[in-house]
């Protein structure tokens, strides 16, 4: 076995040149499949990394419509199908919420849309036409970091973003003080149109702080939102508000153990509509390795095209041994032995590209690592000192598989060279 791998290698090592340029074929395989398995593999641990670190796991996202879904409809709708009725969250909602046993806190929250949010002394708006409300302080970890002296709103006070300071090129320092004002939209965006209630209305809040929510870009409290919502929607009062339209969500906080129970409460006996932490990191897993797979199947085209390199490398080498092989099986070497040696030959130049191509691989995710970083922080991912993660057991399985692919591509040739005739491969010229 030794002398087989040996003279082999010499195969090999006879066409330096020829055999550099088939590994590309694999080394480029093998650079595409890297990529795809070790940086899914890192952005799902980041995206599951960041929501972990914003999201209680036994928190529970509770609303009266279907409007925590994350796409459109699935399936085409039926009219035999009975739907779900909506349900209006209002105050009683909440202590019917806070009796169930386990829960620790319900927090409701309102959104107001349709309006532009400027900051004093700027004519420019943030592109956002939204503000989010609750009763939660700064540093409640659905906010990530908070900058500020004061991390708890009072009436007619704004929590802002960091993406609204980045849009306003100020500091977290200077933004805090000054007056956001928030005018009623002069149009309405191009599937809906702005209500005669709204127009001509304005508000004024003072920031009180700095968050890092990204798009969530400004926080009131629920007193001052629900002002604004009787104010624009003509309602009585904010009990009149909420009886009619009530509030948008309620982040409910479990007990542990008690998370998969309540929501079963409240999906089944209430009629509410309920997305846990723990169906939403499912989601992610799922569509996560769904892209991982896709991305697979397009990276083993290009193995298969390396494959083919191999297996035209292989025949040519043949040709070029035609006489040496009739010279080894004239010796007493057999058609297995034959057939061993191409493809140890071929699983070598497999090796090599898939060696060449981890390294390379290796080499500029060193490389871009830190603008890789640098981009997800930019986009609201925080907490990321590095992206790329080596990892040696898929690299173990990426070097196999490059081996397997030369092996398999190497069976035809050597096969062929396998059978022929000594007597006829001596006279070969």
């Amino acid at each position: 076995m030794e002398k087989m791998f040996k003279y082999a290698l010499d195969l090999v090592l006879r066409r330096k040149l020829r055999t550099f340029l088939t590994s590309l074929g694999i080394t480029i395989a093998v650079m595409l499949m890297t990529f795809i398995l070790f940086g899914m593999t890192d952005l799902k641990t980041a995206i599951l990394s960041e929501f972990t670190s914003r999201f209680n796991q036994q928190d529970l996202y509770v609303s009266g419509k279907d409007n925590l879904s994350f796409s459109g409809m699935a399936v085409a709708p039926s009219k035999n199908k009975e739907e779900k009725k909506e349900k209006i969250m209002n105050s009683k909602t909440v202590e019917d919420i806070k009796k169930i046993d386990g829960v620790l806190a319900v927090e409701p929250m309102l959104s107001i849309d349709g309006l532009d949010m400027y900051l004093e002394n700027d004519k420019t708006p943030y592109p956002l036409k939204y503000v989010a409300s609750a009763d939660l302080k700064g540093t409640h970890q659905i906010y990530k970091k908070f900058h500020g002296n004061d991390d708890t709103l009072g009436d007619n006070e704004i929590f802002v973003s960091d993406f609204v300071v980045s849009f306003f090129e100020t500091t977290n320092e200077d933004i805090i003080g000054k007056k956001i004002i928030a005018k009623s939209s002069s149009s309405g965006s191009f599937f809906s149109f702005v209500p005669k209630s709204m127009m001509n209305k304005e508000y004024s809040f003072t920031v009180k702080g700095v968050v890092e929510t990204g798009n969530d870009a400004f926080w009131v409290n629920n007193n001052t939102a629900l002002n604004m919502l009787v104010d624009l929607g003509d309602f009585e009062n904010k009990e009149d508000y909420l009886n009619n339209i009530g509030y948008f969500q309620l982040l409910v906080s479990t007990k542990d153990g008690t998370t998969e129970d309540i929501e079963k409460k409240l999906k089944d006996d209430m009629g509410l509509y309920v997305i846990s932490s723990e169906s939403i990191l499912s989601l992610i897993e799922t569509m996560t390795a769904g892209l991982t797979i896709a991305l697979v199947l397009f990276g083993s085209i290009s193995a298969l095209v390396a494959s083919i390199g191999i297996i035209n490398t292989m025949v040519m080498s043949i040709y070029e041994q035609t006489k040496e092989i009739g010279i080894i099986k004239a010796m007493g070497a057999s058609n297995i032995q034959v057939l061993v040696i191409f493809l140890i030959q071929s699983g070598i130049i497999g090796f090599i590209g898939g060696a060449l191509g981890l390294t390379i691989t290796f080499l500029m995710m060193k490389v871009s690592d830190p603008l890789i970083v640098n981009i997800l922080n930019e986009q609201g991912f925080s907490g990321l000192d590095s992206f790329f993660h080596f990892q040696p057991l898929n690299a173990l399985y990426i070097t196999l598989s490059s081996i397997l692919v030369g092996v398999l591509a190497g069976i035809y040739p050597a096969r062929k060279a396998s059978k022929l005739d000594p007597v006829v491969a001596l006279r070969y010229e």
